[in-house]
């Protein structure tokens, strides 16, 4: 049995309860009768009544086992883009919302960190003269712009 129920029929059974002492003190007032018991005697039977079902209330509640709420971690990981200061290879690395950010660049190898800086540019995509294979970098602008290509790390310059 839950606790919801038991506490549904304790209130219930107290509530019929005191709806048959009041007709019971309405009989003997007005009537000068009694109904079985006079009305003292009921009111002890209330009282031990009473008792009798808080003491059930309480060892339910103390016996049903609490259930515990299932707790819900939201795990997102957020993707920082980042630029290389070295060769402008564009690559993401997870952030953790701590600054400065550490990262090494997978093209060049060189470490660099990421101090909250927006860096103005656009990706571009071009052609590697030597392998053929399309790279992505990072055009700031800034002219010549040097890069690597990943495939086979041969150096090329944007004018």
């Amino acid at each position: 049995m839950n606790k919801k129920l038991a506490s549904k029929i304790i209130v219930l059974v107290s509530f019929i309860y005191f709806i048959w002492l009041v007709i019971t003190a309405v009989v003997e007032v007005f009537y000068n009768s009694k109904i079985f018991l006079s009305l003292k005697e009921w009111s002890i039977v209330g009282i031990i009544l009473y008792i009798l079902l808080l003491l059930i209330e309480v060892v339910i509640y103390i016996s049903t086992p609490e259930k515990k709420e299932k707790e819900t971690k939201i795990v997102s990981e957020v993707i920082k883009k980042v630029v290389c200061s070295h060769c402008k290879t564009k690559f993401t690395v997870s952030d953790t919302g701590v600054r400065p950010l550490y990262y090494t660049c997978p093209n060049c190898g060189k470490e660099g960190a990421l101090k909250g800086r927006v860096v103005e540019g656009e990706s571009r995509f071009i052609v590697c003269s030597n392998c053929e294979s399309e790279i992505e970098i990072f055009d700031t602008g800034e002219r010549p712009l040097h890069y690597e290509c990943p495939s086979c790390h041969v150096e090329g310059v944007l004018l």
